[in-house]
């Protein structure tokens, strides 16, 4: 045999495998996320205060992925649980929704925005928003609440979905004093200078899902995002929002979450899903 056909078969075989691992095992491999994140304006009362991030569940079903997600979440307890938008475009995964969360043991409830799978031009959102108001979960359209801790409280701003343009950010921070400890909540991180602006200290993201597929060396990927399409995984610092959006960011974080779902084609590849717990301290001044 030539050595160019050993060498078309062995690439081919090379492809077989690499579309099969990102298919039936990286997809399903999900990684938990431990984040320790110290702000100088965190009230004393909120030191040590827990978060359980989630984002782009895409549920449809509850398969492999989504039982072995219940399982991560059923081991540890949080004082809230933040959802960063897509959980889900079709209303009658709103019972699975419901099982997830079921799992989620949180002490201050659950709190979440709507993405760009809930704003598809032909889903009635109002309807997917009333299937998913129950009891203990907080749904933020371009609104505004609090968490409080005696006299001391920490608050929640949500956006509506920016990459379907319902985004206001303006209304969702209106009444919301800037010198509050603020985590600001929007499915897609293009609107974190935006964010920033209005005082937020903690912006939580998702929508990217990290690029879902990645190669070694390739620093581009598919981000879905028309703007700041460089915050498009993981942790940036005070240091890397300065850098990258050429503003003064304060002490101000973002995180990015590759989220647990895939949307589209359903393969991941060197970016496994995930599930980020993360603590709050106060800094020293």
């Amino acid at each position: 045999m030539e050595v160019s056909a050993i060498l078309a078969i062995a690439g081919g075989a090379a492809a077989a495998g690499t579309i099969s691992y990102s298919m039936l095992v990286e997809q399903f491999n999900i990684r938990v996320r431990e984040l320790d994140l110290a702000f100088p304006n965190l009230p004393p009362t909120f030191d040590g205060y827990s978060i359980l991030h989630l984002s782009d569940l895409h549920l449809t079903k509850l398969g492999l992925l989504e039982k072995r997600m219940m399982e991560i979440i059923d081991r540890r307890e949080f004082d809230a649980c933040l959802i960063t938008g897509d959980v889900t475009k079709d209303p009658r995964a709103s019972d699975i929704f419901r099982r997830v969360c079921s799992t989620i043991r949180q002490r201050d409830g659950i709190y979440m925005v709507l993405g760009n799978s809930e704003r598809k031009p032909w889903l009635d959102t109002a309807m997917l928003v009333q299937a998913r108001s129950f009891e203990g979960n907080n749904i933020l359209i371009n609104s505004s609440t609090s968490i409080r801790r005696g006299d001391q409280k920490i608050t929640l701003v949500g956006v509506d979905d920016a990459y379907s343009r319902h985004a206001d950010v303006d209304a969702a921070f209106q009444g919301v004093d800037p010198s509050d400890y603020i985590i600001y909540m929007t499915h897609c991180p293009s609107t974190t200078p935006q964010g920033l602006d209005h005082g937020a200290d903690l912006i939580l993201a998702g929508h990217t899902h990290g690029g879902q597929v990645r190669f070694p060396g390739v620093k581009r990927f598919w981000t879905h995002m028309r703007a700041n399409k460089r915050l498009n995984d993981g942790l940036y610092t005070p240091e890397d929002l300065k850098r990258i959006l050429r503003m003064d960011t304060g002490h101000s974080m973002l995180f990015v979450t590759r989220g647990v779902g895939t949307s589209r084609i359903h393969i991941r590849l060197l970016c496994p899903p995930e599930i980020a717990f993360i603590t709050l301290h106060r800094a020293a001044h």
